[in-house]
């Protein structure tokens, strides 16, 4: 029997979104798109921010700046009746305590020159990732806030290399950044408990950076056939959620 095409709401970024523009059989757009943010921040204090202080040409650029200062982002998925789909890519940006709570220091965030407001500092991330930690006690607040529906959650990295067989960053970096996130994905998927849906997770083989990305070269920005090969998990994992 074919399936009607998938009805989700993305918490991620560019990693997962593409794949409803890339690729062979692109998924259809996300119902909701909640980027630019991290775990730890989502479920933080409101911080103040006046939108007429955001110096930002992109309404898209500026609505992510408020919502991750007023911690309005998660507000759209409270009466959806379809799954969420969750990447942590986003969770590369650095935290900026405000005084009030934390912010994502994105590159919009910067771009507006909200980074060199006075008494805004940086956070140490949290490395360990400890269960006690910063991240997975955010990680369980998180998982509370979200709606009683199926999640499924991308477990997406960076990539090493592009299609020239060049390092697409420092590897050291990488490598780093992909052990921090092998733990992170276990972290998350544990604290949704049953509402986390078997994950989804290209072949590596296929977790090649894109040099001609519409994006730009970048780590988190692969070859089409990456994209191909997601959109063809998700609408199997998606089609196989459980109604409630």
């Amino acid at each position: 029997m074919e399936h009607l095409p998938p009805t989700y709401s993305l918490i991620g970024c560019c990693v997962t979104r593409d794949a409803a523009d890339l690729g062979r059989d692109p998924l259809p757009k996300p119902v909701h798109f909640i980027s630019r943010t991290r775990i730890q921040s989502l479920v933080s204090t409101p911080s103040p921010i006046d939108p007429d202080d955001i110096e930002l040409d992109s309404a898209f650029q500026r609505r992510t700046v408020v919502e991750d200062h007023r911690k309005t982002a998660l507000d759209p998925l409270a009466d959806i009746d379809h799954p969420i789909v969750i990447d942590l890519i986003d969770e590369r940006w650095p935290l900026i305590d405000t005084g009030s709570g934390l912010v994502t220091s994105t590159i919009y965030f910067r771009n507006a020159g909200l980074d060199k407001r006075p008494g805004y500092r940086p956070v140490t991330n949290d490395v360990e990732l400890a269960d006690d930690g910063p991240f997975a006690t955010a990680a369980r607040a998180f998982a509370k806030r979200l709606p009683q529906r199926p999640v499924l959650v991308h477990r997406a990295f960076w990539a090493s290399h592009d299609t020239a067989g060049e390092p697409v960053n420092d590897l050291r970096i990488t490598k780093r950044n992909n052990h921090w996130l092998e733990h992170a994905y276990a972290i998350l998927e544990a604290a949704l408990g049953e509402r986390a849906l078997p994950p989804v997770e290209v072949d590596p083989a296929l977790r090649i950076g894109d040099p001609a990305h519409r994006w730009g070269p970048g780590p988190y920005h692969y070859i089409d056939e990456y994209y191909t090969e997601l959109s063809d998990q998700v609408r199997k994992a998606l089609a196989n959620a459980p109604t409630r």
